[in-house]
């Protein structure tokens, strides 16, 4: 039986708050932290669908944020109002916490990051070289087993169902060990767990150490000394345009002292002194704030610096657009075109100064993309994150120009069969793995007239009885319909020789796209097309540079180096 004398620890009395100076400042700088981050928020939330944030699914990263917050606000109020509460309830609050709160919000943190690494591997499939499928292989996971299922599932849920299985472990591995500890509750538990230190000060040390702490203490480390380092050492060679990368990296790096300072802060006696100001996990709490300047703060700064970009390039758009088209129709490209711009496979010289502001204009977007959208096209997807726009700027625009005249229905049929590639591929937010950005009226003009034969293509409908295809080399099963799991894939790949033979909209003509198209291409202008040029610019400019340095045989210093590498991180 366990003893049930009670140390002086249970019976100590509670203490008034600690308004001294240390104390209003923590409470200040709280409030103020907590609206500053608040608005920071807000303003993410409005921008949601901004492309620099869409792409990000802020909603994981700010659920995030706000649930480590929360423990942010928790252990700022430590000093001023700690000692209010009773001391067992105050070591119970700080074990939950730390036990089963704060590894949540981390993982939830640390799973947003993860999508960074996703989608820069995905947006390669939109690149001249990419060997990756348009879309990734799966199995037919409504007929199938429940791991299929899982497997098929968009890449955030399946991060979010591994998240909930470690919680739930975290959760009744947490609970058991405080249910087993006798310091918390001495009523019940195994015997020898109980406070064994003599002085209020000893055992209120030993109510913040033991061996019930070491499960929290091993999700930290693996999760900043083992997990952060593997996404640095993957992210280190991603160069994207949206600061993705910086954040990413950041937030990782921000990590790495809190584990061990937490624990050296508990365990080591020249600390004490700082605990009394600076309590332990204070230590922690440094590397939440500065997950909150990445997460949130920077992808602000990073919408207001695009908003002026995007601007920018409207304005030039507005100013020169006109102009411009004339002047690119009357040079011709072998006229205006460097050596230098030939050698890299473009067709403009981006460092002609007479040109200036016309390179931000729809007719330089347009003359690339009929002459030459391949070195665009591999910005926007390893760079911009965006491939999916150019490659269905380029899709519909070979669509366009093999669509029939005067179509008999054979010929509008294969017509139809090429649309719904395009449709699935790029449109639809069912089958598509980047949709393209439009607006709600536009993607259900199209979902109306696409969306049923789209269905009935990947499977979740079958046309009964007839096949919903017909042509050489249609792939079908003993009842005469396509195996809907890989119907998708054949569909892209073999719609030269098949034929969509179900109902075809009214609504279905040569101009079905141009309302998505004019849309998808002002994008491009107001977004990845101004900091493409930006930085083909840049490039041949720091070319010249090297060369001319070259020539003088100047030799680069230390502090040239240093300069160098910081500018590659940021």
């Amino acid at each position: 039986m366990p003893d049930q004398t009670r140390p002086a620890l249970y019976s100590l009395p509670q203490s008034p708050p600690n308004w001294d100076t240390v104390g209003i400042f923590y409470v200040s700088f709280c409030a103020s932290w907590t609206f500053l981050l608040l608005l920071g928020v807000v303003f993410l939330v409005i921008n949601r669908k901004n492309p620099i944030l869409k792409i990000r699914g802020i909603g994981l990263s700010l659920a995030a944020i706000l649930f480590l917050h929360v423990y942010w606000i928790l252990a700022q109020i430590t000093y001023p109002i700690g000692l209010t509460l009773p001391v067992i309830a105050a070591y119970d609050i700080q074990y939950f916490f730390m036990g089963i709160w704060f590894p949540l919000g981390v993982a939830l943190f640390h799973a947003s990051n993860t999508r960074f690494l996703h989608v820069a591997k995905r947006q390669k499939q939109y690149t001249q070289s990419s060997n990756l499928p348009i879309k990734k292989s799966g199995c037919n996971g409504a007929d199938t087993s429940w791991l299929c299922r899982l497997r098929n599932m968009d890449y955030s849920k399946r991060i979010l169902i591994y998240i909930g299985i470690g919680i739930i472990f975290q959760i009744l591995l947490t609970v058991g060990m405080w249910l087993m500890c006798l310091k918390y509750h001495p009523s019940f538990g195994i015997p020898g767990t109980e406070l064994s230190s003599a002085t209020v000060p000893e055992q209120m040390i030993e109510l913040s150490r033991g061996w019930e702490w070491w499960p929290s203490a091993l999700w930290q480390v693996i999760w900043t000394w083992i997990i952060a380092p593997v996404m640095i050492w993957k992210a280190w060679g991603i160069r994207d345009t949206l600061g993705w990368r910086f954040q990413t990296i950041g937030c990782c790096l921000s990590n790495l002292h809190a584990t061990p300072l937490w624990l050296i802060s508990m365990y080591v006696p020249a600390f004490e002194p700082v605990n009394k100001y600076f309590s332990s996990s204070e230590w922690i709490h440094i590397s939440v704030m500065m997950f909150e300047v990445f997460t949130v703060f920077v992808p602000c700064w990073l919408v207001v610096t695009q908003h002026r970009m995007r601007k920018r390039a409207a304005d030039s758009n507005a100013k020169w657009g006109e102009v411009s088209q004339t002047t690119l129709r009357a040079s011709g490209s072998l006229e205006w075109k460097s050596a230098s711009a030939a050698e890299k496979g473009l067709t403009i010289d981006f460092l002609d100064k007479e040109l200036g502001e016309r390179l931000f204009t729809m007719s330089a977007l347009d003359h690339v993309l009929n002459e030459n959208p391949g070195p665009l096209q591999e910005f926007s997807a390893l760079r911009d994150f965006s491939g999916e726009n150019i490659a269905f700027l380029t899709s519909v625009a070979s669509w366009k120009s093999s669509f029939p005249g005067d179509a008999n229905e054979d010929q509008m049929r294969d017509a139809f069969t090429r649309a719904l590639v395009t449709y699935t591929r790029f449109i639809s937010p069912r089958d598509a793995e980047f949709p393209i950005n439009l607006s709600s009226k536009d993607l259900k003009r199209l979902e109306d007239i696409f969306e049923r034969p789209a269905r009935i293509v990947c499977g979740e409908a079958r046309v009964d009885p007839v096949t919903p295809f017909a042509g050489a080399g249609n792939p079908q099963s003993s009842e005469g319909e396509m195996d809907s799991s890989d119907a998708w894939i054949e569909l892209g790949e073999v719609a030269g020789r098949i034929q969509y033979v179900g109902e075809i909209s009214d609504a279905f003509d040569a101009t079905v796209f141009d309302r998505a198209q004019a849309h998808i291409k002002y994008l491009v202008l107001t977004n990845t097309w101004p900091k493409f040029v930006s930085e083909i610019q840049e490039q041949r400019q720091s070319g010249e540079t090297k060369r001319s340095d070259d020539t003088g045989n100047s030799s680069s210093t230390i502090a040239s180096r240093i300069s160098k590498l910081i500018r590659s991180v940021l």
